[in-house]
């Protein structure tokens, strides 16, 4: 019997399994016919998966033409964009952003070509963040803080924003940066389909699963290598994103991989703690920059500074409670870390407004005097209509 290898994801899209399914020893792992539930497919990611090849075949090549059928229609929809984005929104470009990346990972083939895919939508990332970095962090955070929608996706998108910001800061080369924004967006090419599945549970995972999510770092370095890339400061911030033994180092002392890797967990961290997860909600805003940018010694870092310069003690995207007791969602930083640019969009009974109001958070009756989590605000703004106020 000659076995090959599936990809387990590939049979996410099916109800059953058509054939088969054996470990590399040729044992049966799953029968033909099995449901592919919720359950079994927890099953299937924690295994090496493979098929008979002569069995498996007619549903392989299925596989490719579905496959390729695919790619047509996200060759189409690029050329679409193309023509209709002076039509959408910023927040709606963000959302077609996360869904063009969902497709680029769902297929990490040897070939390569969704590693040209991500560097593609890294040039369109940052065409994005040029037009307005405040908006589209306000925009990522916000929308992460209510939903779970493409949770792993969303997440690259909101390290790669806040990463490649704070890499400036430091003042890191382009290159650098070009390298520790595209290791934000792979980093879990091998756990995409698990992340989203995990986004919406609220009980804890088996031993299994947490070894493997403490192993998809080394996953998704592998995968990068097979597809091609030589990059050492990408493939190394992927491989190390996990690894706390940095932390506490000045990065000075570091080399580039590692400093990335450094700066891409703590990123990784901070925006987690701004993202929902089942029913578990998001850390108010001050919280978060406090737990990520401010060491045991009450000061912070490096990274911690940057951080601090990149999204303010009240990162956009958040909700604010001001002295005049209004609600108000911060959109941008301000002239201070202290007093963001915010717009009003609740009074201080919970009553919406008739019109939400920009308010002046350096005057004293106006200033922020707490921070809110999402589960704590019960008016739900349009958040691209407050944006809206802005400036341009």
């Amino acid at each position: 019997m000659k076995l090959v290898r599936l990809p387990p994801q590939l049979l996410f899209d099916i109800t059953e399994l058509p054939f088969d399914v054996f470990n590399a020893q040729g044992q049966l792992l799953l029968p033909a016919g099995t449901p592919i539930d919720y359950a079994a497919r927890l099953q299937l990611l924690r295994w090496a998966v493979y098929a008979e090849e002569t069995n498996s075949l007619p549903w392989r090549q299925q596989i490719e033409q579905l496959a390729e059928e695919r790619k047509e229609r996200a060759r189409r929809a690029s050329e679409d964009y193309l023509l209709s984005s002076r039509r959408r929104s910023l927040s709606q470009e963000w959302t077609m952003a996360a869904m063009a990346l969902e497709a680029a990972l769902r297929e990490p083939r040897d070939d390569g070509r969704w590693i040209r895919e991500a560097r593609e939508l890294r040039a369109r990332a940052r065409h994005l963040m040029d037009i307005s970095l405040d908006a589209s962090v306000c925009h990522l955070i916000h929308t992460g803080g209510l939903h779970t929608n493409l949770y792993s996706c969303h997440q690259s998108l909101r390290c790669m924003v806040v990463a490649g910001e704070c890499a400036r800061v430091l003042g890191w080369d382009s290159g650098r940066i070009e390298s520790l924004e595209l290791s934000a967006l792979t980093m879990n090419v091998s756990i995409c389909r698990m992340q989203d599945m995990l986004a919406l549970r609220d009980t804890g995972i088996s031993a299994g699963l947490r070894a493997q999510l403490a192993q998809h770092p080394r996953d998704a370095a592998r995968l990068l290598a097979a597809a091609g890339v030589t990059d050492g400061v990408w493939l190394g911030a992927v491989m190390l994103h996990h690894d706390s033994q940095f932390d506490a180092q000045p990065l000075a002392g570091l080399s580039t991989a590692q400093q990335a890797a450094r700066l891409l967990r703590r990123v990784d961290i901070f925006c987690a703690k701004l993202s929902r997860r089942g029913h578990r909600a998001p850390m108010p805003g001050l919280r978060a920059v406090r737990e990520a940018c401010v060491g045991p010694d009450g000061k912070p870092d490096e990274i911690g500074t940057a951080l601090l310069r990149t999204v303010g003690m009240y990162p956009p995207g958040s909700f604010v409670r001001l002295a005049s007791g209004e609600c108000a969602l911060v959109l941008a930083r301000g002239s201070r870390a202290h007093a963001p640019r915010v717009a009003a969009f609740a009074d201080a009974s919970g009553a919406a407004l008739a019109q939400p109001k920009l308010r002046d958070t350096t005057q004293a009756s106006l200033a922020v005097k707490a921070s809110l989590s999402p589960a704590d605000v019960h008016e739900r703004p349009n958040h691209e209509k407050l944006l809206a106020l802005l400036p341009r």
